[in-house]
């Protein structure tokens, strides 16, 4: 018994296993054979009742008798089937005609028989039987063609489909903690192998990139640290130096700019510690009418950009949006985009798909091509950026919007720049 159910579970796998162009092809034969013995059995079913009809009439048919060695001819009108009987001279000896709707002719080896016309039910079944006859073959053969695909289908495609799209989705959405199953030893299920070595690759790859991503993090946040100790011993000791020099010597000249130089150096190391905060902050969402955050938008604007046109436009609805990173990416925006905007600024609030969308657009003649690829990246200063900017602000921004799910789009418009924060999904 065990040996029988060992054999079995062999005979199950080498099935399973079977690469797809052959089992194909054995789906195709088992399908196509099964078609066969099908139509065998109902046109075997049909002829039978047709002879059935047959031997019902010929029971009451006419048998007229030819001679020996004679033979029938038959002919046909517009209204009725003839016959003509010869004797073996070649005279002819009998003859006549059976209305259409009266019966039939039937040559048989003795004789004409005159068949009697079918009853009309009995002339639906005869047609009946005949059509499915006709139709048999076609539609038994289409029959097997579909429920081959069918059955290969579920049985050698689907489960290995399902596992990929599946894989495939999580993948896409950076989600690698999961095991591609191997439902099969074919060439799908080699694909789903090679969709799990991947994953695996992919995974440890993440790994590597988390671990020198905190590595990253916590060497600029010790180096922020360990720098502001010394740099405010520093600015004490210029601060005290300055105090005591008299003011217009070229020591107090050479005092000043050592405090400006400390000075950058410390908002630098500030700057180091706020980006640690900003990929760390936790986002709390609430609903929000767009109008209001337009509103605080706006008196923001009107400050930042005294004495320049401020138009804000703003959709209707509710937005889930954490106010206070909203404002602050708002904020940083609206800062750099005052530096360069020579007249006008317009803001516009939407709701794209659930993310609320937020597009600042001024006449500051734009981002260069570099502007454009690298504006959003830390310590980058574009053309009158200055000294006292650091190049942090759309970098925050980048950051902030990402920890709220959306991102942060950069591109010039016309003879500007606009730059949109988008804030959820899209």
């Amino acid at each position: 018994m065990g040996k029988i159910k060992a054999a079995n579970e062999r005979r199950r796998r080498r099935l399973k296993n079977m690469p797809l162009r052959l089992s194909f092809v054995l789906y195709m034969v088992v399908t196509a054979l099964a078609a066969t013995a099908v139509c065998a059995l109902i046109i075997n079913g049909l002829d039978n009742t047709r002879i059935e009809l047959y031997y019902k009439y010929r029971d009451q048919a006419e048998q007229i008798p030819i001679p020996e060695g004679g033979h029938a001819e038959y002919g046909y009108t517009n209204d009725a089937e003839v016959y003509v009987i010869y004797d073996a001279d070649d005279h002819a000896v009998d003859s006549g005609s059976v209305p259409y709707d009266e019966g039939s002719l039937v040559s048989d080896v003795g004789g004409v028989i005159i068949m009697p016309e079918y009853s009309a039910e009995d002339k639906s079944i005869d047609y009946v039987c005949r059509l499915l006859q006709a139709l048999t073959i076609p539609v038994s053969y289409l029959g097997a063609i579909i429920l081959c695909a069918v059955i290969f289908y579920r049985r050698k495609l689907r489960r290995p489909i399902e596992i990929l799209n599946a894989a495939s989705e999580k993948i896409a959405e950076n989600d690698l903690g999961f095991t591609v199953e191997v439902p099969c030893g074919n060439e799908l299920g080699r694909l789903c192998e090679s969709f799990e070595k991947m994953r695996a690759a992919l995974l440890e790859l993440n790994r590597e990139h988390w671990a020198q991503m905190e590595e990253r993090r916590r060497l600029n946040a010790a180096f922020a640290h360990d720098l502001r100790t010394p740099l405010t011993v520093l600015r004490g000791r210029a601060s005290l130096l300055e105090a005591e020099l008299p003011p217009g010597s070229e020591a107090a000249a050479d005092v000043g700019v050592m405090k400006t130089h400390i000075e950058r150096l410390v908002r630098y190391a500030d700057a180091m510690s706020n980006l640690q905060r900003m990929e760390d902050v936790e986002v709390k969402r609430a609903p929000m009418q767009l109008s209001a955050i337009a509103e605080g938008l706006r008196e923001t604007a009107e400050i930042l950009f005294a004495g320049r046109e401020v138009c804000v436009t703003s959709a209707e609805g509710t937005a889930e949006v954490d106010i206070e990173v909203v404002m602050q990416v708002c904020g940083n925006i609206l800062s750099n985009s005052a530096r360069y905007a020579r007249s006008r600024v317009d803001i516009d609030l939407s709701l794209v798909n659930g993310a609320m969308r937020v597009a600042v657009t001024d006449d500051g003649g734009g981002f260069t091509r570099e502007g454009l690829e690298k504006a959003a990246a830390p310590f980058y200063k574009g053309e009158g950026g200055g000294s006292e900017h650091l190049g942090l602000g759309l970098n925050i921004c980048d950051i902030l919007c990402r920890r709220h799910g959306g991102r942060l789009v950069i591109e010039n418009v016309g003879a500007g720049a606009r730059v949109t924060a988008v804030f959820g999904g899209e």
